[in-house]
């Protein structure tokens, strides 16, 4: 990052999500079937991100996971709904035991952020030094967990029942915490290269997103493997994904910059006077001291974040 990101003050934000639940004895099994991720090993209240992806390498769904045992729930956008849940549903055999339910309006999701906001969750009567972004850890009948906090500006992540959380915001704003935008939160993670699981990827490859940590070539057959392992071995990878700030918002979708090469937006969402946007790229595309891109009638400079 070019300069720190931070609010003055702590804030929370609802994000709106969509909740599916798959469980039974055999979920796991045939939920990792689907992923390009291996969560065979994955324990209790293990955090991660996953993508599903269609027999061309791209993206269907992308979901964050708490992993409860012989449940594991996603958090997702509510775009991919469909998507996710017929591929959920789909391929299931005679003698596995998996359910698949909606669960959209029972857990919300809440970012805490800001300056402050490591005391605001010790004052919940949460340990921080417990928290890290691979697991969730219990807090009442909700689970908490930490966005990256290696750069000093940690976002604390909520999944919350129903039932709890009025209390949860009455807590928050009794401590001082304001409710913030949902643009803050994105731009806040945007900036730090983080895609966050509101974030529409379909239709893109997820190597061409920088995704290759849930891209697991060593797995097996998962949908999508045979092109993500010859575009690896035959270094095809030709784009990347990286975070811009400019003046202006750009609207999502493909555009191009001024000397005409081929950039897609991903997201645009804005932090106090400017805005944050993850833009995929040709990975050979000179980025200093910034590039141009051309909306409408419009140049728009985007510099390196």
């Amino acid at each position: 990052m070019g300069h720190k990101m931070n609010t003055q003050r702590p804030e929370y934000v609802r994000i709106p999500s969509a909740i599916t639940l798959v469980s039974g004895e055999t979920a796991r099994t045939h939920l990792n079937r689907l992923l390009t991720s291996n969560i065979s090993n994955d324990q209790l209240l293990s955090r991660r991100h996953s993508v599903i992806c269609d027999l061309n390498g791209r993206i269907t769904s992308y979901q964050l996971h708490a992993d409860l045992g012989e449940q594991i729930l996603l958090v997702h956008g509510d775009s991919v709904s469909e998507n996710l849940r017929n591929n959920l549903t789909t391929g299931v055999t005679w003698n596995e035991n998996v359910n698949v339910s909606i669960g959209d309006g029972a857990i919300h999701r809440i970012l805490v952020y800001g300056e402050g906001a490591e005391n605001v969750i010790i004052k919940l009567g949460v340990n921080i030094n417990h928290l890290n972004s691979a697991n969730w850890v219990e807090y009442n009948d909700s689970m908490i967990s930490v966005i990256d906090a290696d750069d000093g500006t940690p976002i604390y992540e909520l999944l919350v029942p129903t039932r709890e959380l009025s209390d949860l915001i009455m807590n928050l704003e009794g401590f001082g915490v304001i409710e913030g935008k949902k643009d803050t939160a994105i731009a806040l993670q945007s900036s730090k290269g983080i895609l966050d699981s509101s974030i529409n990827l379909s239709g893109n490859n997820p190597l061409h997103l920088g995704l290759t940590e849930i891209v697991d070539l060593k797995k097996g057959c998962y949908p999508g493997q045979e092109i993500h392992a010859r575009m690896e071995s035959r270094d095809a990878i030709k784009k990347t994904l990286s975070s811009f700030r400019s003046n202006s918002q750009l609207s999502i979708g493909r555009h191009k910059t001024s000397n005409g090469l081929g950039v897609q937006v991903i997201s645009s969402d804005q932090f106090t006077q400017e805005w944050i946007n993850l833009i995929v790229h040709p990975r050979d595309l000179t980025l200093d001291p910034a590039i141009n891109i051309q909306i409408d009638n419009e140049k728009i400079s985007c510099h390196l974040v």
